[in-house]
């Protein structure tokens, strides 16, 4: 229990009813079952119970066992806030670092082309999807979150860690399938670096943490769909990192010719859609 709530919870007792009003005016984003007993001043055993008449007029939600989060009145017609109100309470709560990534990372960084139908997620550990209101919230374990660059982005419940520019372009290009197959992959490219340029250190920083296949897939895409000037340098940092030939299109077949600059074989026509 943080400072701020410990606060509240000591200096007075509520009504379960006026539950959801009290955590939305003192801008608490979520609760646990032990202070919601403890502001109710009920056992814990008991909370379930109380909250099942809030749950089904949907004033509160469980996005996880033991965890509670008041909804906002224009989300009552959801069940839950939008999954980027609720995920860093989420994570908070079952102790998993994480940011959001791929297509939803994207959107927040101005490729918004496409709205993600999901809502993805990286995380340190194994968790289950879950859908939460109208959320569909998809997780990915990845073990080497700590090497990957963030930014925080405000949500209506404070800062939500995002992927930044560059390890959502490397992301996307590393994880195809995730990221909606390859055309999309290239929609995001091409609207990433419109929105903001790149940063080719960042990029070159990053490397290290990726496949080659990503990276010459990327520095691919962004030697011909973008307006960088500096990608020959990841074409040298590539170049050093030797390995087989790579497909630019990793679930298509093996023929097309063969960019030699990236050691990428052009095994299908790319139809990025801007």
């Amino acid at each position: 229990m943080n400072n701020k709530k410990d606060s509240f919870i000591k200096a007075e007792r509520i009504k379960a009813t006026d539950l959801p009003n009290y955590l939305l005016s003192h801008g608490i984003a979520s609760v646990t079952t032990k202070e919601i007993a403890d502001l109710l001043g009920i056992a814990q055993n008991q909370v379930p119970q109380r909250m099942q008449s809030l749950k089904r007029k949907q004033m509160i939600a469980t996005p996880a066992k033991g965890l509670w989060i008041s909804v906002p009145p224009e989300y009552m017609t959801w069940g839950a806030p939008p999954a980027i109100d609720i995920i860093d309470s989420l994570m908070k709560y079952m102790n998993a670092r994480y940011y959001v990534g791929w297509l939803s990372a994207a959107g927040y960084l101005g490729a918004s082309h496409h709205a993600p139908q999901v809502f993805q997620v990286a995380v340190s550990r194994l968790i289950r999807d879950r859908v939460i209101g109208r959320s569909d919230i998809r997780f990915f374990h990845r073990s080497d979150m700590e090497r990957k660059q963030t930014i925080s982005v405000m949500s209506r419940n404070g800062n939500v860690s995002v992927s930044s520019r560059e390890t959502t372009l490397l992301d996307v290009t590393e994880d195809v399938l995730i990221a909606g197959g390859l055309d999309n992959v290239a929609t995001l490219v091409i609207e990433l670096c419109e929105a903001e340029k790149p940063s080719i250190s960042s990029l070159l920083e990053l490397s290290a943490h990726y496949s080659v296949s990503a990276l010459r897939r990327l520095g691919w895409l962004l030697e011909n769909f973008s307006i960088m000037t500096d990608v020959y340098l990841l074409k040298k940092a590539v170049s050093q990192r030797g390995a087989a030939q790579s497909l630019l299109d990793p679930f298509s077949e093996r023929s097309g010719v063969v960019d030699l600059s990236w050691n990428l074989r052009i095994n299908r026509v790319v139809e990025p859609d801007v």
